[in-house]
């Protein structure tokens, strides 16, 4: 809520929009009755509009919140010295035929002016939205409004503008926290507490779009926990105008807490086309706090790579839910490695928490300070277990870009092939392929030779190229280990194992490979 004055009116806040609808006086008479009488009438009397009751209409405003949030909300502008560009030399006319923002910035980059040793310029980076949150100066903002910065400069609801320094950026939640000289005059916002946010509910969006600051749109809130690039929040959805400009600025409800960080828009044109995304309260207060309190986040590691599950994992592990996350690899010397976890787990809660999937386990983790310990259930062939982990600290050089996952690598063709009923085609593994595949010398299994198309061994994602190094948490050295792995899981009532895959470009993961796949062979 919005401190330094007293509590909006609920009453205020809950004002009704009463739609009062002007009837024409026609005297009792019909309107055929009138159509009929036209020619016998000298001039026929205009209709006359009732004057409506005031005491029947109220107006919907939300002018007494705006009136109160307004002066904790900034804009910000960016600059950086960047290099000067060769000028860029185009036909005569041609410039015509270049779409509007093309020739504006053909011109301001031909408006350009070096500075005395030729090798840069002062430039306006770009613009966008804050807001304070507390009497100490600290302002939330976007990361990517400042990023690149070399100066930035706040400019007040009152036109007065103020150097800001950067305290800190969590790029993977798009967040930052700046902070000026702090006035005893100076409003400022609180996040919301309240977790009952619904779609429906009415929002406020405060900001500078396209420079124009201090302007106020208002909707609803259209959807809840939308996807984001983010591993570590989703996003809210408003159908509150946001444009170019608005990032970084806050989202309201009708208490003046704020809901939301706006960040994002979704538009085949880049202007609003009623779908603004923001980062939700209860993610951005545990980020600013952290950013205020140690100028950076510091996120839990556990130290596994992990997937979600989907009808065929499932059956393979053991378990008609495809809840949880399965445990793809455990780093060495993490703390997962320490805790007990292994390849072919599948995590179903993590610090009394149900996980729901991969991304799951990726945000409770994060969420989580190192050097907690913490509680996790497994489930491990087809079995409940309980581990106690302590978190160590997340490096931000450890993550890792996945590969595509359609990329096939070529193998060459073995001459102990044998053919597997799903619609593999398996050989031993060569010295010479691993060096081919980018594979270690100690890497052991059998090769994916070909996939037929359409297979269910192509349905189930394997590719040529892949390396099969467990079946069912036994290693596979031969066709004939993976062979007696599958046959002794269908005599267990298996429809399929977890099957264990290397690949020099995506490292190790787990797919399923269905039991009658040995039949052929």
């Amino acid at each position: 809520m919005i401190q330094g004055k007293s509590m909006l009116k609920s009453a205020q806040l809950r004002k009704l929009l009463v739609v009062s609808t002007a009837a024409f006086v026609l005297g009792g008479a019909t309107v055929g009755s009138l159509m009929a009488q036209e020619n016998n009438r000298p001039q026929a009397a205009k209709p006359q509009l009732m004057a409506p009751n005031p005491s029947f209409i109220q107006q919907l405003s939300f002018a007494d919140l705006v009136e109160e949030v307004s002066p904790a909300v900034v804009s910000i502008r960016t600059e950086a010295d960047v290099a000067v560009r060769d000028r860029m030399q185009l036909p005569p006319g041609i410039e015509r035929m270049l779409p509007p923002e093309l020739r504006d910035e053909l011109e301001q980059q031909q408006q350009e002016e070096e500075d005395p040793d030729g090798r840069s310029v002062r430039r306006p980076l770009g613009q966008g939205s804050g807001f304070f949150i507390n009497d100490q100066g600290h302002i939330v903002t976007n990361s990517h409004v400042i990023d690149g910065a070399d100066e930035i400069t706040v400019v007040l609801n009152n036109g007065d503008e103020l150097t800001a320094e950067l305290v800190g950026t969590d790029p993977a939640t798009d967040l930052a926290v700046l902070k000026v000289e702090p006035s005893s005059e100076q409003r400022y916002v609180q996040f919301s507490e309240e977790t009952d946010l619904r779609v429906g509910d009415y929002v406020l969006a405060v900001g500078n779009p396209f420079g124009l600051g201090g302007s106020v749109t208002s909707g609803i809130v259209s959807a809840m926990n939308r996807e984001s690039n983010s591993a570590y929040a989703n996003f809210i959805q408003i159908d509150a105008s946001i444009n170019r400009g608005n990032s970084g600025g806050p989202t309201f409800d009708l208490r003046g807490n704020v809901v939301g960080v706006n960040t994002a828009i979704i538009s085949p044109t880049g202007g609003n086309v009623g779908i603004g995304l923001a980062v939700p309260a209860n993610v951005a207060t545990d980020i600013v706090q952290q950013l205020i309190d140690e100028g950076a986040v510091t996120r839990g590691w556990l130290g596994v790579g992990i997937g979600s599950l989907n009808d065929r994992l499932a059956a393979a592990v053991g378990t008609d839910s495809t809840e949880g996350a399965l445990v793809q690899s455990v780093t060495e010397g993490s703390p997962a490695e320490k805790a007990g976890f292994e390849e072919g787990d599948v995590v179903l809660e993590f610090d009394r928490t149900p996980v729901a999937d991969a991304t799951s386990l990726t945000r409770i983790v994060g969420a989580l300070p190192p050097g907690k310990k913490v509680k996790a259930k497994v489930l491990r062939n087809g079995e409940e277990k309980n581990l106690t982990v302590t978190l160590a600290k997340r490096d931000p050089l450890e993550a890792r870009q996945a590969s595509d996952e359609n990329e096939e690598s070529e193998a060459p063709a073995a001459s102990e092939d044998r053919e597997m009923s799903a619609g593999l085609t398996l050989s031993s593994l060569s010295d010479q392929s691993r060096r081919r595949l980018g594979l270690d010398d100690d890497v052991e299994g059998v090769l994916v030779s070909d996939v037929e198309l359409g297979s269910e061994a192509a349905e189930a994602g394997f590719r040529r190229g892949m390396v099969l190094t467990r079946a069912d948490n036994m290693p596979v050295k031969s066709v004939k280990d993976l062979e007696k792995a599958l046959q002794a899981a269908e005599k267990r009532g298996k429809e399929a194992v977890l099957v264990r895959v290397q690949t020099g470009q995506q490292g190790a993961f787990f797919l399923a490979m269905p039991v009658e796949a040995a039949d052929k062979g």
